[in-house]
C-alpha cells in the first residue's frame, strides 16, 4: 500500500503544480526553486510521511488533494518596477533574504516575509522569478501570467508613493493604478491585500480580502470609471473587447510592446513575444482580436495609424473613449412617421448583399474589410491651426467635413466606408448565441431532421443554398441567416411578426448617423487601400433611400483589401 499511496501523492502533486509558475521563491529558505525541486522538497516533509503512514489500507484521494493544495499555495506580487530590481540571474544562486540592503531588495524581502507570515510556503515576483534571457520562458510567462495571478492564494500589492497613515483616495491616485500590467494583476486575482510603502495595510484594513472592502471598491470605481459590478463581470476572453481596451488605454507601460503583451491574459490569446517590434505588437493583438471575434468596434478610433496596418492605431490610448459609431436605435413609431415608402425589393437585395459579405479578417498584415463604400467627389481645403479642414460631396451622404493633418487634395481617390455591418444587420457579438427557428415555426426549413446544431457565431456568411435564403428573406422578412448545416437561424430580438417593421428597422439603421472611415487607393488602378486617419470622427448620414441611392448602396457593398 505505501507504494500505491506514494504514487497517488505524486500524481496529486503533479496536477497541482502543473498550472503554477515555473519558478517560485521558497519563503522559508528564500531560494528560487523550479518545479522538480518543489516536488522533491514536499517528499522530504513530515506531511508526506504522515500521508503514507495514515493510509495503510485505503487511499484517501480527497485528503491527499487537500494537503497538497494547501502546501503549494503561493502569493503573487503586484508592484511598479523601479531601477535595479533584483533579476533572476542575480537571485537564482543566492538566498533572497541575503540580498544587500536597497529599496528594491527590501521590497522583495518584505513581500516574501508577509507571504511566509501568512502561512504560505511559496511566493512569485515578476522581477526575479522569470529568466528573461530564455525566450521560451519569457513567452510562457507573459501568456500564462493572468492564470498565475488567478491561481494565487493572495496577491500582495505594494503601493509606491503611499505612506501610512494612508487616507481614502491614496489608492486611486497611486502610480500603481496607472501601470499596464497591474490592471491584469488586480483583475485576475481573487484575493488582494494592499500595503503602503512602509508595509502597513492600506487604510489599516483588517480583513482577509481587501478586494471586498467598500472603500477599495469605491476607489477602484473612480480610478477606472467602471462600476464594481462591471469590473467583476469582466471575464477573460473575447467578450467586452472595447471596454477592456478602454480600461487599458489609460495605463502606461515602460516598453511600447507591453501595451499589447499585458492584455494577452485578459483576452485569452497568445502572441509571439518580440521586444523591439514597437507598435507592431498592438497591431498584431488587435488584428487577432478582430479576426477571432468580428468585432469591428476596434476600428472606431481617431488619431495616428500604426505600422502594422493603417486600419489599426499606433497607440492604445485612442480607445480612451467609447465608440460613437453605433447610435442607439430609434423607436419604430418615430422612424415610421418620418420615412417615405421605400423600394422594399431593393432594400431586401441590399440586406442580402450585406449578409453575404465575408467576416472581417487579417492575413499577413492585410485586412479584408466588408463594408458599404461611398466615393467622395473633389475636395475643398481650408487651413486650420492643426492641419486641414476638407469638404467634399458624395451622392448618398451629402456634404462631408474631414479634419486631418494629411493633404487630401494630393490623393488619387477618396472613399468613405461604413464598416458597421453587424450593427446594420442586428447581429450580436460573436460570443452570444442565436435562437434557432424550429421546423414548426417556419414551414420551409433549410435543415433536414437530425441535422447537427448550427454554430452560434452569427457573422458567418451563408455556405449553402443562397438562392433559397434570398427567397426566404423575401417571404419572411428581416433579418434571417443560414447556419453552416443549412439551418435557418433567427437573430436575437427578432420575432416572426410584422416583417415589414423589421425591414423598416433595417432602413432606419441605414439612415442613422455613423462614424465613417476614410480610405484612399495606394496605387492607381490597384484595388488596395490604406486608411487615412482623421483628427476627429467623420460623422455622416444617408440623406435618403431612393431607388437610385439603394442601387448605389448595393453596388458599394463590397470587401476592401486594406494595407
Amino acid at each position: 500500500m505505501p507504494a500505491q499511496t506514494k504514487a497517488a501523492i505524486r500524481k496529486a502533486v503533479q496536477l497541482v503544480i502543473r498550472g503554477s509558475p515555473r519558478v517560485l521563491i521558497h519563503t522559508t529558505s528564500g531560494r528560487l526553486l523550479d518545479k522538480s525541486k518543489r516536488v522533491s522538497l514536499f517528499e522530504s516533509l513530515p506531511v508526506f510521511k504522515e500521508l503514507i503512514s495514515s493510509m495503510t489500507t485505503h487511499i484517501d484521494d480527497d485528503h491527499i488533494q487537500r494537503e497538497v493544495e494547501h502546501y503549494y499555495r503561493y502569493a503573487t506580487f503586484s508592484h511598479t518596477w523601479e531601477d535595479n530590481e533584483p533579476l533572476f540571474e542575480e537571485v537564482v544562486h543566492i538566498v533572497v533574504y541575503d540580498l544587500e540592503e536597497s529599496f528594491t531588495h527590501d521590497k522583495l524581502q518584505m513581500f516574501c516575509k508577509i507571504a511566509r507570515d501568512a502561512g504560505l510556503h511559496w511566493a512569485w515576483s515578476d522581477t526575479c522569478c522569470i529568466n528573461k534571457a530564455d525566450h521560451y520562458v519569457l513567452q510562457e510567462a507573459l501568456v500564462a501570467m493572468f492564470k498565475w495571478y488567478e491561481g494565487s492564494a493572495v496577491t500582495i500589492v505594494f503601493l509606491r508613493g503611499v505612506r501610512s497613515p494612508s487616507r481614502r483616495g491614496d489608492l486611486m491616485r497611486s502610480i500603481w493604478n496607472t501601470r499596464g500590467w497591474t490592471l491584469q494583476e488586480y483583475h485576475a486575482s481573487k484575493v488582494v491585500r494592499f500595503y503602503t510603502e512602509d508595509w502597513k495595510p492600506y487604510l489599516d484594513l483588517d480583513i482577509p480580502n481587501h478586494k471586498e472592502s467598500p472603500e477599495i471598491i469605491a476607489e477602484m470605481e473612480k480610478a477606472t470609471t467602471v462600476s464594481a459590478q462591471a469590473l467583476k463581470d469582466l471575464r477573460p476572453g473575447l467578450g467586452g473587447i472595447r471596454e477592456k481596451l478602454r480600461l487599458a488605454s489609460r495605463r502606461e507601460t515602460t516598453h511600447i510592446e507591453d501595451a499589447a503583451y499585458s492584455l494577452l491574459g485578459i483576452f485569452s490569446v497568445s502572441l509571439p513575444i518580440v521586444y523591439g517590434e514597437g507598435d507592431h505588437a498592438l497591431g498584431r493583438l488587435l488584428a487577432q482580436l478582430l479576426t477571432s471575434s468580428g468585432d469591428t468596434s476596434i476600428l472606431a478610433w481617431t488619431g495616428r495609424s500604426g505600422t502594422f496596418n493603417s486600419c489599426l492605431p499606433a497607440s492604445i490610448s485612442v480607445f480612451d473613449e467609447l465608440p460613437t459609431s453605433h447610435i442607439a436605435e430609434m423607436e419604430a413609431v418615430s422612424f415610421r412617421k418620418r420615412m417615405s415608402s421605400p423600394n422594399f425589393t431593393l432594400v431586401m437585395r441590399l440586406y442580402d448583399r450585406l449578409f453575404g459579405l465575408p467576416v472581417p479578417s487579417f492575413a499577413n498584415q492585410r485586412m479584408r474589410l466588408p463594408c458599404l463604400t461611398f466615393k467622395l467627389g473633389p475636395v475643398e481645403a481650408t487651413r486650420t491651426a492643426s492641419g486641414y479642414l476638407f469638404r467634399a460631396r458624395t451622392g448618398a451622404l451629402g456634404i462631408v467635413e474631414i479634419k486631418t493633418t494629411e493633404d487630401l487634395s494630393r490623393l488619387d481617390s477618396l472613399t468613405l466606408v461604413h464598416p458597421w455591418i453587424d450593427f446594420l444587420l442586428l447581429r450580436k457579438p460573436v460570443e452570444r448565441t442565436t435562437d434557432v427557428i424550429s421546423e414548426n415555426t417556419i414551414h420551409q426549413p433549410l435543415s433536414t431532421p437530425g441535422s447537427p446544431t448550427p454554430p452560434t457565431r452569427p457573422n458567418t456568411a451563408p455556405t449553402s443554398r443562397p438562392t433559397r435564403l434570398s427567397s426566404l428573406i423575401s417571404r419572411f422578412g428581416l433579418p434571417l441567416m443560414a447556419g453552416d448545416s443549412g439551418s435557418l437561424l433567427l437573430l436575437p430580438s427578432v420575432t416572426l411578426t410584422d416583417r415589414r417593421d423589421q425591414c423598416l428597422q433595417f432602413i432606419a439603421r441605414l439612415k442613422q448617423p455613423f462614424g465613417a472611415l476614410l480610405f484612399t487607393r495606394i496605387r492607381q488602378n490597384v484595388e488596395e487601400y490604406r486608411r487615412v486617419a482623421p483628427e476627429s470622427l467623420i460623422t455622416v448620414q444617408v440623406e435618403e433611400l431612393s431607388s437610385t441611392v439603394l442601387n448605389k448602396l448595393i453596388e458599394g457593398a463590397c470587401t476592401l483589401d486594406v494595407l
